[in-house]
C-alpha cells in the first residue's frame, strides 16, 4: 500500500479524467475518409494511455514521496494557477504571446533569473510550438486580439 494517500487520490483523478475524455471523444465528428482515424483517435489514445498509467498506483502502489511542502508546494500551486490563467486568456491574447508570458512566469516561479534565459527560452518555446502546430501539423491556433495577428 502506498505510504502517501496523495498518490492514490491523483491516480483516481487521472482515471476519472481519462474516462471523461474517452467518453467525450464520441461526440467528435466521424472520419470523412475510410482510412482516416478521425479527430477522436488522438484523445481516445491519450485517454487510454493515461487510464492505464493511472491504474498502476491503484493496482500495485509503491511507496511515494510526501506531498510537497513549503517552497515546493508554492511552486506547485503557482504552476496550477499559471496554467488556469493560460487557459483563460489563450483565446483573448493569442497562442504565441500567451505561451511566451506563461513560460516567463513559470521560469521566474522556478527561480530562473538569467535575463538571456528569460528571453530566449520563452521566445523559442512560443515560436517553436507555433511553427510545429500551425505549419507542420496544420492545427489552427488562437490568434491575438491585435487584428487577428497569428501571434
Amino acid at each position: 500500500m502506498a505510504k502517501n494517500p496523495g498518490d492514490r487520490i491523483a491516480a483516481v483523478i487521472l482515471l476519472a479524467l481519462a474516462v471523461f475524455v474517452f467518453a467525450y471523444s464520441f461526440t467528435m465528428p466521424d472520419p470523412v475518409q475510410e482510412l482516416d482515424p478521425g479527430v477522436a483517435a488522438f484523445p481516445r489514445g491519450l485517454a487510454v494511455i493515461i487510464g492505464i498509467l493511472a491504474l498502476v498506483p491503484l493496482i500495485r502502489p509503491q511507496p511515494g514521496e510526501p506531498l510537497p511542502r513549503g517552497v515546493n508546494a508554492g511552486r506547485v500551486i503557482g504552476t496550477v494557477v499559471l496554467l488556469a490563467g493560460y487557459a483563460m486568456v489563450l483565446d483573448i491574447i493569442g497562442f504565441v504571446i500567451t505561451t511566451v508570458l506563461f513560460t516567463v512566469a513559470e521560469l521566474l516561479l522556478l527561480g530562473v533569473r538569467r535575463p538571456v534565459t528569460l528571453i530566449a527560452m520563452p521566445l523559442g518555446v512560443g515560436l517553436g510550438l507555433f511553427y510545429l502546430f500551425r505549419t507542420l501539423l496544420g492545427v489552427a491556433l488562437p490568434t491575438s486580439g491585435l487584428g487577428g495577428l497569428p501571434i
